[in-house]
């Protein structure tokens, strides 16, 4: 795994907990927003993750 996709990975919980938080505390704007955030970072690591397996694959065949 890239340490790029580790960092995605990591900023996305973190938003969406962030976010989550912001929620449950009473600024549902901002949690809203964070939410969002995070898990925009989520389908970037997931979108990373695919490409990266299937690189592999390809290079696996040579």
């Amino acid at each position: 795994m890239n340490s790029v996709t580790l960092a995605f990975m990591i900023a996305g919980l973190l938003a969406f907990a962030a976010g989550a938080w912001f929620a449950a505390t009473g600024e549902r704007t901002a949690g809203i927003g964070f939410m969002m955030g995070g898990l925009a970072m989520q389908v970037l690591t997931l979108i990373r993750l695919k490409q990266e397996k299937k690189k592999g694959m390809h290079d696996a065949g040579r």
